[in-house]
């Protein structure tokens, strides 16, 4: 049954990672810049007067990580539930 589970999650996860891809990103370069300031010292972007805006792909990165992570395990909830209800009906 969990193979049942994963497979469901993971044909609709993708079109939800999307989505919020683009709401959190505007383009794939804005997600690369932000990728880029994650493994740049601060201390450089400090230097480069880029501090604020390494902050903020910083921020951006790891909130897109972390909703990511929430939407999969309420979504592996949901759909472990209804295959639980289907399960008892049958």
């Amino acid at each position: 049954m969990e193979i049942i589970i994963v497979a469901l999650i993971l044909i609709n996860i993708f079109t939800v990672y999307k989505f919020i891809f683009k709401f959190i990103f505007t383009d794939l370069d804005d997600f690369n810049e932000s990728l880029r300031y994650s493994f740049t010292p601060d201390i450089i972007s400090l230097f480069r007067r880029e501090y604020w805006k390494d902050q903020f792909g910083e921020f951006k990165l790891g909130f897109f990580i972390a909703i990511c992570i929430i939407v999969t395990i309420v979504e592996y909830g949901i759909v472990n539930v209804i295959i639980q209800q289907i399960l008892r009906l049958i």
